[in-house]
């Protein structure tokens, strides 16, 4: 499809990219780990990087759709006015995209320095209600950036980075697989739940998500 303007459609990966793009984001997680660690301040910076890493030596149909969002910056035209939807339900309008990013972030931040407190630098998370936070907060990140739909392609894997991002920040295992993503009904409910703005499914999900992890890294079955 071609959007008004001219402009390319993004709306699949190519097949023969997924290497490259599972490559990517392997080599990219030791910077996302080191940022988590180093309890780095959540920013749109970051996700942007996190964007262009994820992409890096793959053929976009538009170049400046890679690490850009929807209707942000008049320098990236094609991106101006690109809506897009998940099946029937529509992301957040384009003109409306940085005020909910910019909402995005600072809730984001307001959340992550409660939970910083209670969670001292290099320790993890023990405590069943500051666990149960930081996986509410993980499904908000997440439900949250597939509802704004920032990115033209890559919403997705970038919701389950920030996902991760969260959990190693307060020493929890990484329990979302970013690409491919898991591939279950469960998850694809969950998103579409998010799509209209209810985490909850994806906050339940994500409980037991985790908790599969933890058993997993005790060797409990």
């Amino acid at each position: 499809m071609i959007l008004p303007g001219g402009c390319p459609d993004w709306n699949e990966d190519r097949p023969g990219d997924l290497a490259r793009i599972i490559a990517n984001i392997r080599d990219l997680w030791p910077m996302i780990e080191a940022d988590a660690t180093a309890r780095a301040t959540p920013s749109l910076a970051i996700a942007l990087e996190w964007h262009r890493r994820i992409y890096d030596r793959v053929a976009a149909p538009h170049p400046d759709y890679v690490g850009h969002v929807r209707d942000s910056d008049p320098r990236v035209p094609c991106l101006i006015d690109y809506e897009i939807a998940v099946g029937t339900t529509r992301g957040v309008r384009a003109r409306d995209v940085p005020a909910a990013l910019d909402l995005f972030v600072r809730a984001t931040a307001a959340v992550v320095s409660a939970l910083d407190a209670a969670v001292p630098s290099g320790t993890v998370a023990s405590s069943p209600p500051v666990v149960a936070a930081i996986v509410r907060l993980c499904a908000y990140a997440h439900g949250e950036w597939i509802r704004i739909h920032p990115f033209a392609n890559g919403n997705g894997r970038t919701a389950r980075v920030w996902a991760n991002w969260i959990a190693v920040r307060y020493g929890l295992p990484p329990f979302v697989r970013i690409k491919p993503r898991p591939d279950d009904v469960l998850f694809t409910g969950a998103a579409e739940m998010s799509m209209r703005g209810d985490h909850r499914p994806t906050e339940v999900m994500f409980a037991s998500m985790l908790n599969e992890a933890l058993r997993a890294a005790t060797g409990q079955s």
